[in-house]
């Protein structure tokens, strides 16, 4: 036979021990993983702690009365399923307490913290009415410490302590100072107040129009967290509205304390501006238009790109649709401006900036406005005076233009244009016949000798009133008219 094979043979049983070898030692390095933690019993002094291992392994049990653990070890290593009995405990006292296990070559495994309660307090009349385990097993604690005591003047002590201790439990948490609205908006108010012990946070309001002076007409609430510092969103009130709000907390037993009336006011939505737009570009000056959701004091704030000087002109007037006319400007500037509105409260708004440029003017006038207004003054001579006026975008020279009846005019009467530039125009006629119809139109010519002539105008003046003369000769007339026919 060959040596090999036997070779061969020989470096498999080498190969497989260290690979069994090394199997077995990864597997040995892991701690042993703990798993099913409990308390299987306790009673009022002792307790039987379990658990699993995924491997054998010893059974130790750390725990105290607080996280701070002793020591109770079975130091057998041959184990996966653990138990160990704590003997020795007080009676309805919490316990921490949390598992571990280590196999033979010291791999160790530690479970989180756990905590029982041993028993001594479930014969006490109500006991389960007590929420908290740990408050139940205080509650064992007093009796049985105050079973053990026999001087009146220690129990009239504690008598006074739990008495004490009631009252301020029974005592309704107070509302500490006035609550306050804060982040007021024009649809939302946060309300904040203090309470002298946690409860939950209530808010009633009403619009002041809907108070009645003690009833609320909407509430708000958060109930499920109890807090000393209370916070509460109020959401979908009315812009620039007054309300009146009143706080309530209602703490664990029940009990409520409410603070006083106070008011808040929301604010006014702010300005949304829109359609911006320059109506007319002159050689000094430009118009400005635009409008706004609500109504808004404007101004259009105007920066020369060339020397820096910032400006500003405005209406303080509260509308939804403004005009504003800079003056003063340079010819072939480039001008940047924005438009800001600013609602009742001051809260402002602004647009994006604007960038123009003045040029020479070759636009005429618009003329707008346009009205008349005829009055009668009767007496021996029947005198009427008719006032007309109009407006228009510029500072323009107007003149006016009349004709008695509808033909076309070829001697209409002119009236001299005004001496001065202006953008409003008014004309006084008191040569018009009563009972007349006239034509008139405007003709109008800005500092750049624009001109334009307005469409034709129609007006009829008043009819003359009758005297009292005029009255009774017509009811004679009518009366003795027959006396006109004698004869004929």
């Amino acid at each position: 036979m060959s040596k090999y094979p036997y070779f061969f043979i020989l470096l498999l049983i080498a190969v497989g021990t260290v690979l069994t070898f090394s199997v077995e030692r990864i597997f040995a390095d892991d701690p042993p993983a703990i798993t099913g933690v409990q308390v299987a019993t306790s009673t009022k002094d002792s307790a039987t702690i379990v658990w699993t291992t995924n491997k054998a392994a010893d059974s130790i049990v750390n725990f105290g009365k607080q996280p701070h653990y002793g020591i109770m070890r079975d130091s057998g290593y041959d184990k996966t399923q653990h138990s160990i009995k704590l003997e020795d405990l007080d009676a309805s006292t919490v316990y921490h307490f949390r598992v571990s296990s280590a196999d033979a070559l010291g791999n160790q495994g530690v479970s989180g913290d756990y905590v029982f309660v041993t028993g001594g307090f479930q014969d006490i009349k109500d006991i389960q009415k007590v929420s908290s385990m740990s408050q139940q097993a205080i509650v064992g604690q007093a009796k049985d410490a105050i079973s053990q005591i026999t001087d009146p003047e220690a129990l009239k002590i504690i008598q006074s302590e739990i008495t004490n201790q009631a009252q301020d439990l029974l005592r309704p948490p107070e509302v500490i100072g006035l609550a306050r609205a804060i982040d007021i908006t024009a649809t939302e108010a946060k309300i904040i107040w203090a309470t002298s012990r946690d409860s939950n946070s209530i808010v009633r309001f009403s619009r002041e129009g809907q108070w009645n002076g003690t009833d609320y007409a909407q509430t708000v609430a958060v109930l499920e967290d109890s807090t000393k510092s209370h916070e509460v969103l109020i959401t979908g009130l009315s812009p620039a509205t007054t309300y009146h709000f009143q706080v309530e907390s209602e703490d664990e037993f029940g009990l409520s304390g409410a603070g006083e009336d106070t008011t808040f006011t929301t604010k006014s939505p702010v300005p949304a501006i829109e359609n911006v737009q320059i109506v007319k570009i002159e050689e000094d000056s430009a118009t400005f238009a635009w409008s706004t959701n609500i109504p808004a004091a404007g101004a259009v704030v105007y920066e020369n790109t060339v020397t820096g000087e910032i400006r500003s002109e405005g209406s303080p007037e509260f509308l939804t649709t403004q005009t504003v006319r800079l003056t003063d400007l340079t010819l072939g500037v480039t001008y940047v401006a924005i438009v800001k509105a600013e609602n009742e409260q001051g809260e402002p708004s602004e647009s994006e900036p604007i960038t123009f440029t003045t040029i020479r003017d070759e636009e005429p006038p618009i003329i707008s406005r346009v009205n008349n207004e005829s009055t009668l003054y009767p007496g021996a001579e029947t005198r009427i005076q008719t006032i007309v006026s109009w407006g228009t975008d510029e500072p323009s020279f107007c003149g006016m233009y009349y004709s008695e009846g509808l033909a076309p005019a070829e001697n209409a009467t002119k009236m001299a244009m005004n001496t001065e530039p202006s953008i409003d125009h008014v004309r006084v006629v008191t040569e018009f016949l009563p009972s007349t119809v006239y034509k008139f139109w405007i003709e109008c010519e800005d500092r750049s000798e624009n001109s334009i002539r307005s469409e034709d105008f129609v007006l009829f003046t008043p009819e003359k009133e009758k005297s009292i003369i005029d009255i009774i000769l017509e009811n004679f007339e009518g009366t003795f008219g027959w006396v006109k026919n004698i004869g004929g």
